[in-house]
């Protein structure tokens, strides 16, 4: 029996990929940062002899390929990482680029009615698609920005194809949706104006379950599956859920605030309600489902577990819940205080949602520290 040497310091690498560059080593594990080819190797400066993990793999490079010797000088040097479109914080970026329409578009109104008050007497209510598309897509293009952002080499999933997932995914999901809803409003009495109890407590079953059927569907082929690719997909699907459904929120806040005479104030409301809101119920709810079914698979290959039936069991219920909770509101089921209540309980339940991805997302990165852990081999038999 021979031990294998301790792991080589941090430092640049050949590529164990036929690539003609150098990968950085973090003394545990390949990064995603390269060295451009054509630099030449220092052998013997700290570097693993050749063939001197011959038995081994080590992450994803093999030292079977040997000669790991690194470049002169750059042994403690750490690469930086490299910046990716609009930076870290372009998910503000975006938010703030929003803010700046809404706030051109309100300020052209206001100096034009000031220049010419009659311009827009008898003209029909009219919502500006500028305001209709950063109302509802704002707090999800930021959120989306962010997870896109966050992908992995090792993930193996691209930000096109995470793309097509939020709009397909999303759409397909809400073309399907609205027709079963609709079916069980009518069944139990429901109005436009005035949704029935049975289709608010039912939104959850229904919406979760079309839009995991829909996520797992456009990523058949996805060649890495487990929980942390399941938060990303799910979110997304989540994501593209909420900025279609939030279009028809906003339209009818609209209407309905020119025909009660609320004006654009309706509007107003339901934007910052949606924006708010939103990123704590179709994203997480969806996310988390996903880290649950995609956490499933093994050999690439979906699976129905008992876990898997329980975690969609629970989030359909806390996505109920919070509709149920909007539907008091509205008909104050609680007397005068019934907005007070109902604003309470709903700040509780985003925290406690939020919190819930927070442990997930805490969990899944312990795992895979573990699994890169055990991974990692200590001895090999030697014959």
């Amino acid at each position: 029996m021979s031990v294998l040497p301790p792991p080589p310091p941090p430092g640049w690498y050949p590529d164990p990929n036929p690539t003609p560059s150098y990968r950085w080593w973090s003394g545990g594990s390949w990064t995603a940062y390269t060295w451009p080819g054509g630099a030449q190797a220092a052998g013997g400066q700290g570097g693993v002899a050749q063939g001197s993990y011959a038995q081994g793999s080590y992450a994803q490079g093999s030292y079977a390929q040997g000669g790991y010797a690194q470049l002169p000088g750059e042994a403690a040097t750490r690469p930086r990482r490299r910046t990716k479109w609009i930076g870290r914080w372009g998910g503000w970026l975006i938010v703030a680029g929003s803010a700046a329409v809404w706030l051109w578009l309100f300020g052209l109104s206001l100096l034009f009615e000031a220049l010419d008050p009659n311009a827009g007497a008898g003209a029909p209510a009219v919502l500006s698609p500028y305001l209709l598309v950063t109302g509802s897509g704002t707090a999800a293009a930021a959120i989306f920005y962010t997870m896109a952002y966050k992908l992995r080499p090792e993930d193996r999933l691209s930000v096109p194809r995470l793309v097509a997932v939020a709009l397909i995914g999303g759409s397909a999901a809400t073309l399907l949706v609205l027709p079963i809803e609709g079916l069980i409003d009518i069944a139990a009495g429901g109005t436009f104006e005035h949704p029935s109890f049975a289709v608010l407590a039912s939104a959850g079953l229904v919406e979760e379950l079309v839009k995991m059927l829909c996520a797992v569907l456009l990523c058949l082929r996805l060649p890495v599956k487990n929980a942390r690719i399941g938060l990303f997909v799910g979110g997304a699907v989540g994501l593209g859920f909420s900025f279609v459904e939030n279009l028809g929120y906003l339209q009818q806040s609209y209407v309905l605030g020119h025909s009660t005479g609320a004006g654009i104030g309706l509007f107003l409301t339901t934007t910052a309600g949606r924006e708010l809101s939103g990123p704590f119920l179709h994203p997480v709810f969806s996310a988390l489902l996903g880290a649950a079914v995609f956490g499933a698979a093994r050999g690439g290959r979906f699976r129905l577990t008992i876990g898997m039936v329980l975690a969609y069991l629970g989030l359909a219920a806390a996505h109920g819940l919070f509709d149920v909770l909007q539907w008091a509101a509205t008909a104050r089921v609680f007397g005068a205080a019934s907005g007070i209540i109902v604003l309470l309980l709903s700040l509780v339940f985003v925290l406690g949602s939020g919190l819930t991805w927070l442990l997930v997302v805490r969990r899944i990165r312990r795992t895979a520290a573990a699994r890169a852990s055990a991974a990692t081999p200590t001895a090999v038999g030697a014959g």
